[in-house]
């Protein structure tokens, strides 16, 4: 089996981890995809992210959102809210990435990975 076979493989295996991490608590390209494109497939911290997004905002999104909808777990209002924000953001987004170095982008995200964890301990042991 050649490596891009090997890769591949990988890769198939990563988006299914990060579609049924998607599906069931509603994160998958930052807290999945993006550290294994990054870390065991070689990519650059702005590779991996860009294409998670790529491979999760159109079809996951909205999949998950209509399995989510059907069950009556949705807020309208407040999702069609959230839109121009994410909209507007992920451009600022996006652009303010391309201006910090590979390195630096890896430490960020890693830290904010880490301390988003801190608070999930802390509000499953609270609540």
């Amino acid at each position: 089996m050649s490596r891009q076979m090997l890769v591949d493989a990988g890769v198939l295996l990563a988006g299914l981890a990060s579609g049924i991490a998607s599906g069931m608590f509603g994160i998958g390209g930052g807290v999945i995809l993006v550290p294994i494109l990054g870390l065991l497939l070689g990519f650059s911290q702005h590779r991996a992210q860009g294409t998670s997004l790529v491979a999760l905002i159109p079809p996951t999104g909205l999949l998950a959102v209509i399995a989510y909808a059907k069950s009556d777990y949705v807020s309208w209002q407040t999702g069609l809210l959230l839109i121009p924000g994410v909209f507007l953001g992920g451009i600022a987004g996006g652009n303010l990435a391309k201006r910090i170095p590979a390195a630096r982008m890896r430490r960020i995200f890693a830290s904010l990975m880490f301390l988003l964890g801190i608070w999930q301990v802390f509000s499953a042991l609270r609540g």
